[in-house]
């Protein structure tokens, strides 16, 4: 399998996983989606470790259980390579602006779009951001 094919079937695997299932802290939020997306890749990503939580606050308190203050910081922890947004690949792991201490992040979608979470929305969209703050290599 291609690198773009691996992206493709990983993506379309948490698509499957996370499409119609509305946002809800701990279990169907941008850091599920993400960690479940790198698990399909070969990422050991332990988000597991860092407990339940069910709110903003608690996710924050999890996060921090694990060793880190955002969403950003944990992408780094885990070993992805930043890239700069215009080198974005589908599948590929943005940051963009949230209303959540911890951050937003979400999957590259092709033609400047992210599949993400939004509060005028109950469940994952695909968005055309006002801005990518980061952005992380998958493969």
């Amino acid at each position: 399998m291609t690198p773009l094919e691996r992206r493709h079937a990983a993506l379309e695997a948490t698509l499957a996983r996370y499409r119609d299932k509305p946002f809800a802290w701990g279990k169907v939020d941008c850091a599920k989606v993400v960690a479940f997306h790198l698990k399909q890749l070969g990422y050991k990503v332990a988000i597991s470790k860092a407990g339940s939580y069910s709110s903003a606050l608690s996710a924050t308190r999890a996060l921090e259980r694990l060793g880190y203050a955002t969403l950003a910081d944990m992408a780094d922890g885990i070993g992805l390579t930043a890239i700069p947004y215009s080198r974005m690949l589908l599948g590929d792991i943005a940051e963009i602006e949230g209303d959540s201490p911890i951050g937003s992040v979400g999957l590259y979608a092709g033609n400047g779009n992210i599949f993400c979470f939004h509060e005028d929305h109950p469940g994952l969209v695909t968005l055309t951001p006002n801005a990518i703050l980061r952005a992380w290599s998958v493969l």
